[in-house]
């Protein structure tokens, strides 16, 4: 079992039980490093073999094909730097991982597995640089099962888009928001009555909490931040998709099933797993 506990969190009396149980098992374990547990052996041979790494393993593990040529990286979940959220990697880890692929010549490219609702801008530009990192030296294909705002930010930079077979496959929410909720309310109806206090001089230390009504400096420094990110996350998809782009619509925020992906030049064409594979090898060439 692994969870993650990070922010506010409770336990139903109907399942504290089951909670302690396995906490008494040691069936909770953080992942702090960005990847699920991998064997002590493979944590001996990183130790003691200054050519074998953990991100090499995974490349390993992760490859189909003759002789392991191709791995095939899930990018799930929600996109964070560190944590994991549903994902089975980081960001980050993800990242050194592709590195470590960019530098093995034993490896023809790399497929992208999508099957994400985005996550945190912080850690995307790096991303998006290992991806253009690994295409110079050998191709990356973008497969999708779902891949919107940061997941399409980074699955645009690859030599190809393929979106899986299927009516539920879709690309696209290019774009940037930030949603605030002010709790004051809800804590006055709770019977509690906070008071926040600032050092001398620290007039704008956290003014984007949410317990204080935003003023319209707040809100145009947070306008500003999203307008900032959303000009890069334009850009770089400009840049990974070149002249496919056919319209500036797709720029809205709005997300486009497989048929209008590829129309809309998000995509370039429907293909299974095996596809795209057969896709890399076949692009790999033009590398030699």
């Amino acid at each position: 079992m692994s969870v993650n506990l990070n922010g506010i969190w409770a336990i139903s009396y109907l399942h504290v039980s089951t909670v302690m149980a396995a906490l008494e098992a040691n069936q909770f374990r953080p992942y702090l490093t960005g990847y699920p547990d991998v064997p002590a052996t493979v944590l001996e041979a990183c130790s003691s073999q200054t050519d074998y790494t953990i991100e090499g393993y995974w490349a390993d593990r992760l490859s189909i094909g003759q002789d392991a040529q191709v791995p095939v990286i899930p990018v799930t979940g929600i996109l964070t730097r560190s944590d994991l959220y549903g994902n089975v990697f980081s960001t980050d880890f993800i990242i050194s991982m592709l590195y470590n692929i960019a530098a093995n010549d034993k490896k023809k490219g790399v497929i992208l597995d999508f099957n994400t609702g985005g996550g945190q801008v912080a850690g995307i530009a790096e991303f998006v640089q290992a991806v253009r990192a690994v295409k110079e030296k050998k191709p990356v294909v973008s497969s999708v099962q779902f891949c919107a705002s940061a997941g399409y930010w980074v699955g645009s930079q690859g030599n190809e888009v393929h979106m899986k077979p299927g009516t539920v496959s879709s690309v696209g929410s290019i774009g940037t928001m930030y949603m605030h909720v002010n709790r004051a309310k809800a804590m006055a109806q709770a019977g509690l009555e906070p008071e926040i206090f600032r050092s001398t001089g620290s007039i704008h230390k956290n003014r984007q909490n949410d317990i204080e009504p935003l003023d319209d400096e707040a809100r145009a420094e947070i306008q500003k931040g999203l307008d900032a990110s959303n000009k890069v996350f334009k850009a770089d998809v400009r840049i990974g998709r070149g002249t496919k782009i056919k319209s500036d619509d797709v720029y809205t925020g709005k997300l486009y099933n497989t048929q209008d992906s590829i129309k809309e030049g998000l995509a370039d064409k429907v293909a299974d797993l095996q596809t795209s594979y057969q896709r890399v090898l076949q692009l790999s060439k033009n590398y030699a």
